[in-house]
């Protein structure tokens, strides 16, 4: 009989993904209260995502704190521009709700956009070495060369938000341990692939 404490073991497993992802998340959150640092905060959580995805990593902490010094500069400068997209996005589907209903779905259609391009741009960035406007590039055109990946990503951060929203009671506790890093780690398993073949093709 296979033990329970065996790590081979699917449930344990499980739970020590779930550890991991518990710690990862508190980390981020921790990292996001400056308002600030947001940007290396979500670069350090796609980066660790991904080590644990592709079994290169067991370790949390030095790895996210490395990630995070690494790309406090690029991070920083790239949040800060998606964060003024998202801003005046915020602006404006507030100005259609007063005054142009019509306009409410094609300027949220623009936000799941940004979503998307801010999924990849943080996640390149934890990987590679570019500037912010090379960075966003990428990560449009990842965006739309990958685009069954995209939604995938999009749909679950998205559903998981909302719902969590939806039902503040019990999803507030869910946001408060999983709601970063858990999109960065599914993310992370969508885009293990095309990180591959990237730098596969960049060999």
């Amino acid at each position: 009989m296979r033990k329970l404490f065996d790590m081979d073991n699917p449930l344990m497993r499980i739970l020590s993904v779930a550890a991991d992802l518990l710690l990862l998340n508190v980390l981020t959150l921790i990292c996001c209260l400056p308002v600030l640092t947001v940007g290396a905060a979500l670069t350090a959580a796609f980066d660790v995502s991904i080590h644990l995805v592709r079994g290169e990593s067991a370790y949390i902490l030095k790895p996210f704190f490395h990630s995070f010094a690494a790309n406090w500069k690029q991070a920083t400068l790239l949040w800060l521009a998606l964060l003024g997209i998202g801003a005046l996005l915020l602006l404006d589907y507030v100005a259609a709700l007063n005054y142009l209903p019509a306009l409410r779905l094609p300027v949220a259609s623009l936000g799941v956009l940004l979503l998307a391009l801010g999924l990849y741009a943080f996640a390149l960035l934890s990987r590679y070495v570019n500037t912010v406007p090379g960075t966003l590039l990428n990560a449009a055109k990842l965006a739309a060369g990958f685009f069954p990946r995209t939604l995938g990503m999009v749909v679950f951060t998205l559903g998981l938000w909302l719902l969590s929203i939806q039902y503040l009671q019990y999803g507030l506790l869910i946001l408060l341990l999983f709601g970063f890093s858990l999109p960065c780690y599914v993310s992370a398993l969508l885009l293990k692939g095309v990180f591959v073949k990237l730098e596969h093709d960049a060999a």
